[in-house]
């Protein structure tokens, strides 16, 4: 018999039988679970609630749904510069080619061999010059142990060059190739043998000068026994084009999206009789990023927030709380789905939990990786972690030109203390991230999930938003740190910004103040449950600013 107590149910689900690490909660009998990993199953239960969630029924039958991985050909190209260190790029396999004469090829050593033979189209390759911008190094290899060299391969002459095939299967995987040229134009051409992905062809050409580039393809194909075919000419005549390397290293799975539906035969909260069914879905690749930001006022309660736009897999970051009631104090997020999630202040445990009004700006874009059309990098995506002392390494689908400026959020709510993210050891290749409870707390907290968004330092326009995207030095501690934009606007822009550094020890937010269309003041604010002293080690901030156009 159904009971009117009954305001909404939650979908939990996690990658072991009766180990739930994420929810959502939704009031209709169907959900849209974002973000699971293609290629994995995954175990789900609903149950009953009351509005206030303090009376649940037990948990349903659990169902196992086996989330597809999708394929996947997913470039990335960037302009390198320093050195390519192989063995730490190279995970599965790398090769060079090319050391001290054509023939020479070095590989990792102890490794089963993935990266093919390169064949040379139209022509025989000569030793590229030893004096290359880019220099390539390795302490696990063969025949040559260890070395750095900046030799390698070129051929000159109209749609002559190189063709490369490396093995595809189920399993996702990231191909990185160095090449370049010598005052000419290259074409770079990509495919999966089965064409379950989109082709990818690029032009790359410097007419005036030599120049290199690094191509890091993300992919996956649709069945096993398939091969990545890359082929890499000469587009004119004249000059030359060059390949140097190429490293191959295991890829996380692409995130996808489940339909849940909880049928409630007795939807009662004293009651154990609602069933769960799953069918999954598809994997969700945009082709562009949909953007949204906002701003809302919140407090101790939770409350729901209704995107505008139409969103398939949302990542939602919101970081930094202002600064009306002295409280410290955390913004907590949950139950995202297509339209919309959840949000909440967040006293720390030691204080009574009642917190006046704050104003909090919230960034949403689609799941993925995207380039904006001035060429800037965005990775948007979501981890799940219950480090609390430590931190967890994160790679990025594939590795920025320079060290991005990362946002991240706790984006579930698994537990009731308090916790936050904490930022440490940004690279082009990813962060390290952790969750961090008040001090006078055992450091244990359930595993959540942690949105984020790794953005390209930079500013102009994207879907109607005039952004900027930057970071401070070392220079934000306790004390207010006035932030002047580069960017002028005609009004106060929405403000998101995290710490990208761990330097002091103690747990601590991030607050801000006085924000106007010149600047913002910010602040780093350390909780009191262990002592009463707030005073912080200088972090690093990162900031997005944006309004509509």
């Amino acid at each position: 018999m159904n009971d009117s107590r009954v305001a909404r149910y939650e979908v939990h689900y996690g990658t072991a039988s009766k180990t739930y690490e994420s929810k959502v909660q939704v009031t209709t009998a169907s959900a849209t679970v974002s973000g699971l990993a293609g290629g994995s199953n995954y175990f789900f239960a609903t149950r009953a609630c009351t509005s206030d969630g303090t009376l649940c029924s037990a948990f349903s039958n659990e169902v196992n749904v086996s989330i597809p991985a999708a394929p996947q050909l997913t470039p990335a190209l960037t302009t390198p510069s320093g050195t390519a260190n192989l063995t730490a790029e190279g995970a599965i396999d790398w090769i060079h080619w090319g050391i001290d004469k054509p023939a020479s090829i070095s590989r990792k050593a102890s490794a089963t061999t993935r990266i093919g033979a390169l064949s040379v189209i139209g022509g025989s390759p000569l030793r590229f010059s030893t004096t290359s911008r880019l220099a390539y190094s390795w302490t696990n290899g063969t025949p040559k142990a260890s070395a750095t060299t900046r030799a390698g391969l070129y051929i000159s002459g109209l749609n002559k060059g190189y063709e490369l095939r490396v093995p595809a299967d189920t399993n996702a995987r990231t191909l990185t190739l160095y090449f370049g040229g010598y005052k000419t134009s290259g074409r770079i051409e990509v495919r999966l043998s089965d064409n379950s992905a989109p082709a990818y062809s690029k032009t790359v050409e410097n007419l005036n000068a030599a120049f290199d580039r690094r191509l890091a393809l993300n992919y996956r194909a649709a069945s096993a026994g398939q091969t990545l075919i890359v082929r890499y000419t000469q587009a004119i005549s004249g000059g030359n084009v060059s390949i140097q390397a190429a490293t191959l290293r295991n890829n996380s799975t692409a995130a996808a999206t489940a339909q849940v539906t909880a049928v409630a035969e007795t939807a009662s909260p004293q009651s154990t009789q609602t069933t769960a069914a799953a069918t999954a879905a598809g994997t969700v690749a945009a082709t562009a990023p949909a953007i949204e930001i906002g701003e809302v006022e919140i407090n101790q309660e939770w409350q729901r927030v209704e995107l505008r736009r139409a969103f398939k897999d949302p990542v939602v970051v919101v970081k930094a709380l202002s600064s009306y009631d002295t409280e410290p104090a955390i913004v907590r997020v949950d139950a995202i789905d297509p339209k919309g999630f959840s949000i909440r202040v967040q006293e720390w445990d030691s204080l009574d939990g009642a917190h006046e009004l704050e104003t909090v700006s919230y960034l949403v874009m689609e799941r993925g990786r995207h380039q904006l059309p001035d060429g800037v990098w965005v990775e948007a995506d979501s981890l799940v972690t219950d480090k609390t002392q430590t931190f967890q390494r994160h790679l990025f689908s594939a590795p920025f030109e320079d060290a991005p400026v990362i946002f991240a959020t706790v984006a579930s709510f698994n537990e009731s203390d308090a916790a936050t993210a904490r930022l440490h050891a940004i690279e082009t290749d990813g962060f390290d991230v952790g969750l961090r409870e008040q001090e006078a707390n055992a450091q244990q907290h359930r595993p959540e999930r942690v949105d984020f968004i790794a953005w390209e330092a930079s500013s102009g326009v994207v879907d109607g938003l005039r952004y900027e995207v930057g970071y401070t030095s070392s220079e934000v501690n306790h004390d207010v740190h006035n932030l002047v934009y580069q960017t002028a606007f005609v009004r106060p822009p929405v403000l998101v910004a995290d710490m990208q550094t761990t330097h002091g020890d103690d747990t601590a937010a991030l607050r801000w103040r006085n924000l106007n269309v010149e600047s913002v003041d910010l602040r780093v604010q350390e909780e009191q449950s262990s002592d009463r002293e707030m005073t912080h080690a200088p972090e690093a901030v990162g900031y997005f600013i944006a309004d509509v156009e």
